[in-house]
């Protein structure tokens, strides 16, 4: 396995002699604002990646290299080259959650928005929750995670496209269906898109009623459009599994966390890329969006979920707690959703608590499964 070139070996943190840069990333060009660890600015650039260079001698112009923090929102496709130049000349970085600057924004009692306000606000989340901001994954992980987990996301955000107009597309049949047949027009079907319900529409339809010709049309071609989109899901979700049998990370959640199927593995492994970016498991926690926040007052404890995790994992883990408590379910899974029932919590407080244990368990595994003498992130 190849091992990225920048691993990091000591503890990232801010200081008084700390540069915190944020930056706002776009497709065409970005921009950066300098700050002290107090938050006021010293300088700006706005830049585009043909003079990423020129970004870098100004980065360097702000202080030694070990005390500049580049600060910017998880990128996509849009910052890959500027993260890639940062990574190559070993300046620190950290990825804000976007929800963070949102809320920032929102705060704020100045509303307007530009390129230039937005970097800031990039920084000024840095400064004050740096515990909820992350270390990139490319400075993390390995050269062989980092390709796993890109292939991964490129493929599921496909496939949850495809599945999404899947839906859309089943929603407008049923409507249609129920125009043209009346209330009844699955009932001999297990289910009314199986491959006998289909058919049966399709030879039933090519002799329309009287004067419903163009509505028989109309769900002919939106039933010819669901076979497409079934078969590129197939063959989607077969690419996946290729990839993840290839990943040791997506075949020890797959084989050891009961109720986790190949794509809910795959979609964990492809938002957390490697699990050493999170120095313990209530970081994970947190940022699966699973750890409770506590909203206390006086006397009164209350604790509350988390809004600002990541959404696609805290989906992820739903999934794997809903598995668990079914019928056929884990029965550790069960026992524990049931304990926590009869201690006074509703189900819905319980499946939360069931979801934090199973982070738990998805952070040990991800751990066993990585490489044990890489250092964990700070």
């Amino acid at each position: 396995m190849t091992i990225s070139s920048s691993l990091p070996t000591q503890k990232m943190s801010i200081n008084t002699n700390s540069v915190i840069v944020g930056v706002d990333v776009h497709k065409y060009s970005h921009t950066a604002v300098a700050m002290n660890p107090w938050g006021q600015e010293k300088a700006t650039l706005t830049f585009s990646n043909d003079n990423l260079p020129d970004f870098i001698a100004w980065l360097e112009g702000l202080g030694d290299r070990a005390s500049v923090v580049v600060a910017l929102e998880d990128v996509n496709s849009y910052g890959v080259h500027l993260v890639k130049v940062l990574i190559r000349e070993k300046f620190p970085i950290r990825y804000v959650p976007a929800i963070l600057t949102e809320r920032e924004r929102k705060t704020s009692t100045k509303r307007h928005k530009s390129d230039h306000v937005d970097a800031k606000r990039v920084g000024r989340v840095l400064l004050t929750k740096y515990d909820e901001t992350l270390p990139a994954r490319e400075s993390i992980a390995t050269t062989d995670e980092l390709e796993v987990g890109t292939t991964l996301d490129l493929l599921l955000m496909e496939r949850r496209d495809l599945v999404r107009n899947q839906t859309m597309l089943k929603n407008q049949l049923h409507a249609l269906l129920h125009q043209y047949y009346g209330d009844h027009y699955a009932d001999q079907f297990t289910r009314a898109f199986n491959r006998q319900a289909v058919e049966f529409y399709e030879d039933d339809l090519l002799s329309p009623r009287e004067g419903q010709g163009l509505l028989a049309t109309s769900i002919l071609r939106r039933l010819r459009r669901l076979t497409l989109l079934e078969e590129q899901i197939a063959t989607i979700t077969k690419e996946i599994v290729n990839v993840g049998d290839r990943s040791e990370a997506v075949v020890a959640l797959y084989h050891e966390l009961h109720g986790c199927g190949m794509i809910t593995a795959a979609a964990i492994v492809a938002e957390t890329t490697t699990i050493r970016r999170f120095p313990t498991k209530s970081k994970f926690a947190t940022y699966a969006g699973v750890a409770p926040t506590d909203h206390s007052s006086g006397q009164h404890v209350r604790l509350h979920t988390n809004p600002f995790g990541n959404r696609r994992l805290n989906k992820a883990l739903h999934s794997v707690a809903l598995s668990q408590i079914a019928i056929k379910g884990d029965p550790r899974g069960k026992e524990y959703f049931k304990r926590k029932v009869e201690e006074g919590k509703t189900k819905l407080w319980a499946l939360r608590c069931l979801k934090r244990q199973i982070a738990n368990q998805v952070y040990r595994i991800l751990l066993r499964a990585s490489i044990p003498h890489l250092p964990l992130a700070v």
